[in-house]
């Protein structure tokens, strides 16, 4: 029996709970396309990284995703964590339908559900970028793993992921998450690092700590507006002495890239990063939305890994 070309993997309760609805309207454009598909739905966390490698193993290399951010990491570490196939020889596409849909903003992948399916017609690819990052868990302080294909965030960026996994199952997730900016930035003290990046070291306490394959996290801020996914390097962007007063009158500059050129801002483009902190007030992660765990942390890139389908 031939394999079907792609096999999609949906997230039911991606875009507001509104994920089933939407595979309904996926599955008849691609009838009436002609595109012959096999599925998988997920019914539990984790469970999309299960049925990506699970494809792989059964012989599919054509695999979409279909939810937002956290679907998509939860596949990317499916086809990353497998060791049958080289990732290189998989390609990778998304149908965005989260709420904040961060890494197809770089791509500019289409939300419109007939013009995103239409990519798949006669797909154009690029060899895209993966992080992989190590930390260590919060409660065991055993080593882990996972891979990234958007952007990581330590200091403020974890510490309001973490706060965020408290919120609505359903509701706007993009106003609840400035919500919690707002919320947490009364909470929040910045944190003391140690971070060694290529042959440089900068000890400081951080607002933020971005590192990115692609622009855009957090619902549309940019912080890491050098990032390409194609040029082997992680850009990094550390935030120094920033003030909670500075962030709310300069919110609109999080959006556009410009708060890269703030005076406490130190960027880069490097192959690898290391994190360390005092063991006392240890520094933590978040890698696609999804909040991992504490120092020492490091950062490798794995240049050209993977196919991914862009516009």
């Amino acid at each position: 029996m031939s394999i079907a070309q792609w096999y999609f993997i949906i997230n039911p309760v991606a875009g507001n709970g509104q994920g089933t609805k939407y595979w309904r309207k996926i599955q008849l454009l691609l009838e009436q396309i002609n595109i012959k598909f096999d599925f998988g739905i997920s019914t539990y966390p984790q469970h999309s990284t299960h049925l990506a490698s699970y494809a792989v193993l059964k012989g599919h290399r054509y695999i979409v995703a279909i939810g937002g951010d956290g679907t998509i990491n939860e596949v990317i570490n499916g086809i990353f964590t497998q060791q049958k196939v080289p990732t290189d020889a998989i390609t990778f596409a998304a149908i965005p339908i989260g709420t904040g849909n961060d890494w197809a903003k770089t791509h500019r992948i289409p939300s419109n559900l007939k013009k995103a399916i239409q990519l798949l017609v006669q797909p154009k690819v690029i060899k895209h970028d993966i992080g992989k990052v190590t930390y260590h868990n919060i409660n065991t302080l055993q080593k882990e793993e996972r891979f990234f294909i958007n952007v990581a965030g330590l200091a403020y960026d974890a510490f309001v992921t973490k706060a965020s996994e408290t919120r609505p199952k359903y509701g706007n997730s993009q106003f609840y998450y400035l919500y919690l900016i707002a919320r947490c930035i009364t909470q929040f003290k910045a944190t003391p690092a140690t971070i060694f990046f290529d042959d440089q070291e900068l000890s400081c306490s951080f607002f933020n700590i971005t590192i990115g394959q692609c622009k855009y996290n957090g619902g549309g801020t940019n912080l890491v507006p050098h990032a390409d996914p194609t040029d082997g390097l992680f850009a990094l962007s550390l935030y120094k002495n920033v003030k909670p007063w500075e962030v709310i009158l300069r919110a609109p500059q999080f959006y556009s890239g410009s708060i890269s050129k703030h005076k406490e801002a130190v960027t880069a483009q490097v192959k690898q990063i290391r994190i360390t902190a005092p063991v006392e007030t240890p520094a933590y992660v978040e890698v696609d939305g999804e909040w991992l765990g504490q120092s020492p942390i490091e950062f490798t890139m794995l240049p050209a890994a993977i196919r991914v389908v862009v516009p």
